[in-house]
């Protein structure tokens, strides 16, 4: 358990269009060591103020822009005698596109907000320092977010949506430029934990018929239990338990429609130890029972 507050997204964000955009000062930003379920991108409109994330203090300046990703402990504070400005935008990926593929697609953009905040070494800096041609792109998209937001005019959340996609963008190819720019370590360290995630994922398509853990998957991926869970929601559209089960389901599938081995012990072959838990979860996925399953397929 914690000792710092996690916050839920339903709890800070609306279900419906689970986006927001705030702007911060030393009067209203949060001192507090905090985490959330949602992705933060927070970006300095002018001064300087200190962010502590990951139990290392870095300095931002106009320019910067930084991302905490789901579950990361972290808070503001003040630098002495220099008052900031900073937007914040709050927001869950299917506030963008529903299925969260698009999303995913965007590896350079992925690197950064999601895998490259795991590397908690003080001489990698997880951070963008925009130059000034890009600082006036970025804060006039975020300034047109902010009417929209602000407003909330019949279409606003779509017209969010289109800006929010283009300000990923831009992230993910000056992040890309950035990385271009940095030695082998760094690139070698986003290589192993990337590596280590899709290598967990291809482990799951192959070895859903054992005991498989939330807790050692996670581990094998190199990240928080938590953490990995959202990945996959992120690349894969599913939670850890969303997705074992479809490739179960999946592959229970396969051996309904090409084999003569009974429900009870293609059950077992798939992973599933109860009957009663495989048939619930064949027909909630498929509509349809295993039996009448195999009857219209095979």
């Amino acid at each position: 358990m914690s000792d710092y507050p996690i916050y839920a997204y339903k709890e800070m964000l609306d279900d419906q269009f689970p986006f927001k955009i705030e702007i911060r000062t030393p009067t209203n930003m949060n001192q507090v060591s905090h985490a959330h379920e949602h992705l933060q991108l927070c970006y300095m409109m002018s001064g300087s103020c200190l962010h502590w994330a990951a139990g290392q203090q870095y300095i931002l300046t106009k320019g910067d822009l930084f991302s905490i990703p789901p579950f990361q402990e972290h808070r503001l504070s003040t630098r002495e005698a220099i008052d900031f400005i900073m937007i914040q935008v709050d927001f869950m990926p299917h506030a963008i596109n529903e299925s969260f593929r698009d999303l995913a697609k965007m590896q350079t953009f992925v690197d950064f907000a999601y895998i490259r905040p795991l590397i908690s070494e003080s001489d990698l800096m997880p951070k963008l320092a925009f130059p000034p041609h890009m600082q006036s792109v970025i804060e006039s998209l975020l300034s047109v977010i902010l009417t929209e937001w602000k407003e909330q005019e019949e279409g606003y959340s779509l017209a969010i949506k289109a800006e929010l996609l283009k300000l990923l963008v831009i992230i993910g190819r000056q992040y890309k430029r950035y990385s271009q720019t940095q030695g082998q370590h760094e690139t070698q360290r986003l290589a192993l934990y990337r590596e280590a995630f899709y290598t967990t994922i291809t482990y799951m398509e192959t070895h859903y018929h054992e005991d498989l853990h939330l807790e050692e998957l996670a581990t094998m991926a190199l990240m928080a239990p938590s953490y990995f869970s959202n990945m996959l929601k992120l690349v894969k559209g599913k939670s850890y338990i969303e997705l074992l089960s479809a490739i179960r389901i999946q592959a229970s599938m396969e051996l309904l429609r090409g084999t003569d081995l009974n429900v009870t012990q293609i059950a077992a072959r798939v992973g599933y130890n109860h009957i009663s838990h495989f048939n619930r979860t064949f027909k909630k996925q498929t509509g349809v029972t295993p039996g009448d399953f195999r009857k219209h397929h095979f």
